[in-house]
């Protein structure tokens, strides 16, 4: 899997207010195994990489946090050296955060991983109930209420652990029509099946051209591994 990261968004892009509280590594709910997005510098792409430890503040010292060094095209390690600044982006399970560290140490045994320095500021970004990405993931779909139940193909817009949207061809379907879904994708190098119902929350109808339509959709339910792999989905795409 490439593990370079492809757009992702959120309803804006803006930080919270700062002033109103004082996030640290604790509060902010970030774990061993949790993913990052990763970027060397301002503009340039941003790469997945994980958690793997923290070290233990001292009066001295403060915590440094290990993590993975990421890799482009899945295989060769994204350069980096000792005293490089590098801007991340933590999805946790409460929020999205972003903050500034400073490479310390380029480690190569037993494997790649990096040595940064305790974060800096750390920002809460706005964001709708979960980070959105952009897709083009194939979907069967049929209208679980209206007793039709051929299925059609649409196109993922974009998805989250939450809902998605979805392009298709002639959006027939009512607001709070029950849909059943059926869609494919790879996480962590496993494949994962999704079938599952959703909720219609917004129709837009095709535009003159006849093109553009879909759907706004809400998860009704899913089984816990399913939203624990978009999530995952979600982490990679950062």
């Amino acid at each position: 899997m490439n593990n370079s990261a492809h757009t992702a968004h959120a309803d804006a892009d803006a930080p919270e207010n700062e002033s109103a509280e004082h996030l640290t590594l604790d509060t902010i709910g970030l774990k061993i195994g949790a993913r990052l997005g990763l970027r060397a510098a301002p503009g340039s792409a941003m790469y997945s990489s994980r958690v793997i430890g923290f070290s233990t503040p001292g009066a001295r010292h403060a915590r440094a946090v290990f993590i993975t060094q990421p890799v482009i095209s899945g295989h060769q390690p994204l350069d980096l050296a000792r005293g490089e600044k590098v801007e991340l982006v933590a999805l946790t399970t409460r929020s999205v955060f972003q903050f500034a560290c400073t490479v310390e140490a380029v480690c190569h045994e037993p494997f790649h991983y990096l040595v940064l320095s305790e974060p800096g500021v750390i920002r809460r970004l706005r964001a709708r109930k979960f980070i959105r990405v952009t897709t083009h993931m194939p979907a069967h779909f049929f209208n679980a209420d209206s007793g039709e139940g051929t299925p059609q193909l649409g196109l993922i817009r974009d998805i989250s652990p939450f809902g998605m949207s979805l392009a298709v061809a002639e959006p027939n379907a009512k607001l709070d029509d029950r849909l059943h879904l059926s869609f494919r994708f790879n996480t962590d190098d496993t494949d994962v099946n999704i079938d599952c119902d959703a909720i219609v929350r917004h129709v837009q109808g095709v535009d003159a051209k006849g093109k553009n339509g879909a759907y706004g959709l809400e998860f009704e339910k899913l089984e816990p591994s399913q939203r624990i792999a978009l999530k995952s989905l979600m982490a990679e795409q950062i």
